[in-house]
């Protein structure tokens, strides 16, 4: 008979299909008669459901006119700001991205220098943790993920993971998951420019939408010029411009 340990271990896969007959079999047994595991089983759903989630909002004319008009002006500012170039939009378009670039590069290397030089190891907790995010299964990555909400700011190690995943995961509620988790550590000026960066090259609209959310809700007022641009593409799927509409008059 399977223990609470075992069964909250599973409880991920086991949402999501991703278990055998005969383990899903002994996890349902196991929750009928656990009060605590069939809460928990409630709080994974709940997570999941969240993650999904896609809210559609749709803002009243006035507000679309007003956003609109605020928004030109900001940018009329932004461009006041750079001396001219030839070509200027082009120039711009360059160096925002070689500057992205560079900083995540050098977060990267100073991570690796930090790691060597440091004398601290990783702790089982964190093994555990690097290592299920290299787990094939998905909710097992999502499940290492959801873990590292304990850790602070100083734990690059662990900040560096997740930007990777939400970089180069396959499943997009790996990607999902990882952009919530980052939204912790927004304090670090490495974080603002990795979620700024997956803004303008992960193409699955329910990450666009989180992403979205998390920008405007750390007030990163970058975050303007990458979703000025979706907003513009014809391939943007209406709610995910709905969304934009929503949160883009909050950063002005």
């Amino acid at each position: 008979m399977m223990e609470c340990k075992d069964v909250q271990e599973q409880l991920m896969a086991y949402v999501m299909n991703e278990v055998a007959e005969s383990e899903r079999v002994a996890i349902e047994n196991h929750i009928q008669t656990c009060d605590a595991c069939k809460t928990e089983l409630a709080n994974v759903q709940s997570f999941l459901d969240v993650m999904n989630a896609v809210e559609e909002e749709q803002p009243s004319n006035n507000l679309k006119q007003r956003f609109e008009t605020a928004l030109q002006e900001e940018i009329n500012k932004e461009e006041t700001k750079v001396v001219a170039l030839t070509p200027q939009k082009e120039w711009k378009s360059y160096l925002r991205v070689v500057a992205s670039v560079v900083i995540l590069i050098s977060g990267y290397f100073l991570g690796k220098l930090s790691n060597n030089t440091s004398t601290i190891q990783p702790n089982k907790e964190q093994q555990a943790i690097f290592s299920l995010l290299e787990n094939q299964s998905a909710s097992k990555r999502i499940l290492a993920i959801s873990k590292t909400t304990t850790y602070s700011v100083e734990d690059t190690r662990i900040i560096d993971a997740l930007i990777n995943k939400m970089f180069v995961d396959k499943n997009t509620n790996v990607r999902l998951a990882a952009v919530e988790a980052l939204a912790k550590f927004s304090s670090l000026e490495k974080v603002r420019n990795a979620l700024l960066k997956a803004l303008e090259t992960d193409k699955e609209p329910s990450v666009q939408i989180e992403l979205i959310q998390v920008l405007a809700e750390i007030q990163e007022k970058r975050a303007l010029v990458p979703m000025k641009k979706l907003l513009d593409r014809e391939e943007t799927p209406d709610y995910v411009k709905q969304e934009l509409a929503y949160n883009m008059p909050t950063l002005i």
